[in-house]
């Protein structure tokens, strides 16, 4: 990737580099491309945006052109904004194509609890994005955007009222109101609530929802009750719990950080017997901020998760990092560096060893992080956008 000036808009160039990683740590170097300095956006996302086969970035107001991520093209009203805020009208976004008319578009969550809107892809250069409003309470700090019911349509999993539930879309009309199944009864008050997954848990074929507090598992039918089990995997709660086969036992396991805004990072290793899922908590990081993990590590404020294989060995890797200023200035650890790691599954035995690889130390995340083949060179990228600006870590 090579160093080019990112142009807005409203005219501010923007210097974007391209450096390697020669202290960091790790098996081969690691490179990193500032797309942007300036605060786009709490979370980002990746996809097609305009049909010429290149990923693109999804930034707030604006999605950036692939493959040199060069040029900052506006689809509605936005701009960069002073760290000491939040960027409220974008928080998590997704790329894909929602009304099937061949054009990838843009789904994008605000301030948690407030719209979820659609953006409608014109098809043209400087056409209007039409927006359409399809929740005005998508609640939740990490909802997700995902194929719940297994019928090759993805729906949103969030809370509206206090409930756990998941958003459909009319696919004859994706632009109307989306329809909120809720699956709990009233849990919460706060539409803040940290820390959501989706997997099947109890090996049943069907996705179930796991949060902070335990699990609901997924009915056979479709207007059947969601059955709640109860089990204690974080305190406050972190951000997007991660549901993939840890240890390659054939079952899926957990991983979660402990709190979005403090310290801690578990993995639970589901031992189903009889049909019955338990779980074995096992530390990565300790929750204790005063204390370190493997190789003396000790972050906080990891606030987005993602899994893939990083290293092409067959098992499922996972990434994190340190959200840089998420309450302006008022968390814990939240003047040191933002960095940007890469946790690598070993086995160990009969058990599972976190190998972790801190890629950056001026990055993090934001809301969401992506691990992505943002280029097409066959392996996979840290991408993320946040109160850092917007960075991809390659090699």
């Amino acid at each position: 990737m090579k160093s080019h000036a990112l142009l807005l808009p409203a005219g501010v160039l923007l210097a974007a580099v391209s450096f390697s990683l020669a202290n960091t740590p790790g098996r081969s170097a690691w490179k990193k491309h500032v797309v942007t300095r300036e605060f786009l956006t709490e979370g980002l996302s990746a996809g097609d945006v305009d049909g010429d086969g290149v990923k693109d970035l999804v930034a707030g107001a604006f999605w950036i052109k692939g493959p040199d991520f060069k040029e900052a093209k506006p689809y509605r009203e936005g701009k960069a904004m002073p760290i000491g805020s939040y960027m409220e009208d974008s928080f998590l976004s997704w790329v894909e194509d929602l009304d099937g008319d061949g054009k990838n578009d843009i789904l994008m969550a605000s301030h948690p609890g407030k719209d979820l809107t659609l953006y409608i892809n014109p098809g043209k250069e400087g056409g209007e994005w039409v927006a359409h409003r399809v929740m005005t309470e998508a609640a939740h700090e990490s909802p997700m955007w995902v194929d719940i019911d297994g019928d090759g349509k993805k729906e949103f999993v969030c809370m509206q009222g206090g409930k756990f539930g998941y958003a459909e879309a009319d696919w004859s009309d994706v632009t109307k109101p989306w329809t909120f199944i809720a699956i709990s009864d009233k849990r919460t008050d706060t539409p803040y609530l940290h820390g959501i997954g989706v997997g099947d848990l109890n090996g049943d074929g069907r996705m179930d929802i796991v949060e902070k507090d335990g699990w609901f598992e997924q009915p056979k039918e479709k207007d059947g009750k969601w059955t709640w089990h109860q089990y204690r995997f974080s305190g406050p709660g972190g951000a997007q719990m991660l549901v993939f086969d840890v240890d390659q036992d054939g079952d899926n396991d957990v991983v979660t950080a402990l709190n979005g805004h403090g310290y801690g990072l578990f993995w639970y290793e589901n031992e189903t017997k009889d049909g019955k899922v338990n779980f074995t908590p096992h530390e990565i990081l300790p929750e204790d901020g005063s204390k370190t993990g493997p190789g003396g590590l000790q972050f906080s404020q990891l606030h987005a998760l993602d899994a893939g294989d990083f290293d092409k060995d067959g098992r499922m890797d996972f990434i994190t990092g340190k959200r840089f200023w998420a309450h302006m200035g008022n968390d814990p650890g939240e003047r040191d560096p933002a960095l940007a790691v890469v946790f690598y599954n070993r086995k160990d035995g009969d058990g599972v060893r976190w190998e972790p690889e801190v890629i950056d130390n001026d990055s993090g995340v934001g809301c969401q992080v992506l691990a992505v083949d943002i280029d097409g060179d066959g392996k996979l990228e840290f991408v993320a956008g946040s109160k850092k600006g917007v960075h991809i870590i390659h090699r």
